[in-house]
């Protein structure tokens, strides 16, 4: 990559100018420019997709792709696992695995994530049997801010520390991951009142073992979709990988832009656009496909995000609060609030941290409402103590974070023990890891 090349996240609202650029091609290469770095005194960022919203994979010294790094995808069948390389996209690794038979537990709603940088976030999907994609982890290779290279396994207590690990730990070359027997999903779409849905999310975060909660702001209903594997005959072939690619290059980079441009010159038509489009902006009511394509949704035009994690039992309280936001048409927000329940876990950073979870996602274009909106979602989810995403818009510092996580002060030890020089700091985490 040329030196001076400029580094701009997905959504083009975080973008760089790092000093020097690498794309090593070994793990032997990563642990030197480390250690190069560790000795001048430089800082790395190694950044993969850029589909974080937040500044957490900015570089604002040095940079560092994964991409060309070697590594070939491993396959153990007699136990279920994979071993990948971290700068493999998920959609890569989905694809390869279903040509093997294989599929992963969960994936989040796209797959243009690294695999490292995927669970560094706690980048989850929507179901209270599966964790987040970082709980599939069962080994993670890294090297450190010393340039020493560690394998770090399931039976070492440090993993619970390197699943989500912020790009703060080290450079992550591999990861194993538990997969499963690929299943045909059955899709189903139920539209409740809104306020029947809000009061009833404890029990619809456990109907099925895959569901997820739609609401397009104004709208009157909410949408909830569940998925249960099923022997049915398939109504949604591979070919729709063909229709999802229409959609990406056709519908969310040229009519819905064009739809999306109206609405900022005058926003006061998008609540009556949502209530239109609720009834059937999702799609078939019912449909049957392969699990992967069933659990992902096309590549949406670009946008922005933020979101917050709260214990289930407190879901539709928090929900409420956010609905309550929307009054008299306002604020004009064009893309849908999506709720997604997430099992707990042990992982020390994670969201998802010692309790069943329900993460709501803000999400609206760049438009005039968008500041307002994010605004009054965290001034109704902060008093509640909701865990930010990481990888999507926030503004917390450690102060607000170190409260909400028991073991955050083990993940700054070992991050001072594994990176003592520094290497991987920057502004993002000496903002939330001091």
């Amino acid at each position: 990559m040329p030196a001076a090349q400029r580094w701009v996240n997905w959504a083009r609202t975080v973008s760089t100018m790092p000093s020097r650029w690498h794309r090593p091609t070994s793990e032997a290469e990563v642990a030197s420019i480390v250690r190069e770095c560790a000795t001048t005194g430089r800082r790395l960022r190694v950044v993969g997709s850029g589909h974080s919203f937040s500044a957490i994979a900015a570089p604002d010294d040095e940079a560092m792709s994964l991409e060309a790094l070697g590594g070939e995808l491993v396959i153990d069948r007699a136990r279920n696992l994979v071993t990948v390389p971290g700068g493999m996209t998920l959609r890569h690794l989905t694809d390869h695995l279903a040509r093997t038979g294989l599929s992963l537990p969960i994936v989040g709603s796209i797959q243009a994530q690294t695999v490292a940088g995927a669970i560094a976030t706690g980048t989850h999907g929507s179901s209270l049997v599966h964790g987040n994609l970082a709980t599939l982890a069962t080994s993670i290779r890294i090297v450190t801010g010393s340039g020493e290279l560690l394998t770090i396994d399931e039976d070492d207590p440090r993993i619970h520390g390197v699943r989500v690990h912020l790009g703060a730990l080290g450079v992550v070359t591999a990861v194993t991951l538990r997969t499963k027997p690929t299943a045909l999903l059955h899709q189903t779409i139920e539209h409740l009142p809104v306020a029947e849905a809000v009061d009833q999310l404890s029990a619809i975060a456990t109907s099925a073992e895959w569901v997820k909660v739609w609401w397009l702001p104004h709208a009157a209903t909410m949408q909830v979709v569940r998925y249960a594997v099923t022997t049915e005959r398939i109504t949604r072939r591979p070919t729709a990988r063909t229709q999802r690619r229409i959609d990406e290059r056709v519908m969310h980079r040229a009519l819905f832009p064009a739809m999306v441009a109206f609405q900022h010159r005058r926003p006061t038509v998008t609540a009556g656009l949502n209530r239109r489009l609720s009834r059937f902006y999702l799609g078939a009511m019912s449909q049957v496909g392969p699990d992967m394509l069933m659990l992902n949704t096309p590549m949406p035009l670009r946008h922005r995000e933020t979101e917050a994690a709260l214990p289930v039992s407190a879901a539709s309280d928090a929900v409420k609060r956010v609905v309550e936001l929307f009054r008299d048409g306002r604020p004009a927000v064009n893309f849908p609030l999506e709720i997604r329940f997430v099992r707990g876990d042990e992982t020390w950073l994670s969201p998802a941290y010692g309790a069943d979870t329900c993460q709501i996602g803000a999400y609206t274009t760049d438009g005039p409402d968008c500041a307002s909106y994010f605004d009054g979602f965290w001034a109704a989810m902060r008093p509640m103590g909701a865990r930010p995403h990481w990888g999507k818009e926030l503004d917390h510092t450690a102060a607000d974070i170190r409260g909400m996580y028991p073991r955050y002060d083990d993940f700054v030890a070992l991050r001072e023990t594994w990176d003592p020089a520094g290497v991987f700091r920057g502004p993002f985490h000496d903002r939330l890891l001091g």
